[in-house]
């Protein structure tokens, strides 16, 4: 069984996951607070096998370095469009909240619509609009449960992604909402970089950037 647990991080609450079946578990957007981190992993007695970002901001990618000291060999995914700016820009150099990331040895700048690691398989689907190579996690779950699907910064509990930010684009964002409303079950748990847990249905009846009455 697939479970999940969320971890807030730094100073703008951006939300780390842990998801894992059995031991074996993927660290997905590790913002900051690395120590916390890597406290959770071992208290649960979890072997990392992967690093999945779901876009390249500072708040989401600023606790790599210390997690690669941890664990150097993990593979860290990041989508290539991402994956060309996220070490050097200068919006993500943002000290003393964040410090800048050193590109890890590891990354694969990817633009597969899977990724399979120690166990875990999960659909990469590519949602530019808060970045151009932000993507969303999505987990099937063979046990009866709905699937999940960890959205990043591109759909939250009633709002979505800002588009005012270097490589942000409205219209692409309004694309990537309509691709997951026509994509993710209605019963699709959605867990966000930012604020609780919501899902598809409840989405498409009240987010303002969704409902059918509000133009979507």
């Amino acid at each position: 069984m697939i479970e999940y647990y969320p971890i807030v991080t730094g100073a703008l609450g951006e939300n780390c996951y842990l998801v894992w079946q059995g031991e074996t578990a993927w660290i997905i957007d590790p913002g900051a607070d690395a120590e916390e981190i890597i406290a959770e992993v071992k208290s649960r007695g979890l072997l990392p096998t992967a690093i999945v970002l779901t876009h390249g901001h500072f708040d989401h990618i600023g606790a790599l370095d210390a997690l690669m000291k941890q664990w150097p060999s993990l593979p860290v995914i990041l989508r290539k469009e991402d994956a060309a700016w996220a070490f050097t820009h200068p919006f993500n150099q943002y000290p003393p909240l964040y410090m800048h990331q050193k590109p890890p040895a590891t990354l694969r700048s990817v633009e597969e619509e899977t990724f399979s690691c120690g166990g875990l398989s999960a659909r990469l689907l590519h949602t530019p609009g808060h970045t151009p190579g932000g993507i969303c996690v999505l987990f099937e779950r063979d046990d009866g449960l709905p699937p999940l699907c960890f959205t990043g910064d591109t759909l939250f509990k009633d709002s979505v992604g800002r588009t005012d930010l270097p490589g942000g684009s409205f219209l692409e964002l309004n694309r990537s909402l309509r691709f997951l409303a026509e994509t993710l079950p209605s019963s699709t748990t959605l867990l966000s970089g930012h604020g609780a847990a919501t899902t598809m249905e409840r989405e498409l009846r009240f987010n303002p950037y969704l409902r059918e009455d509000e133009g979507f």
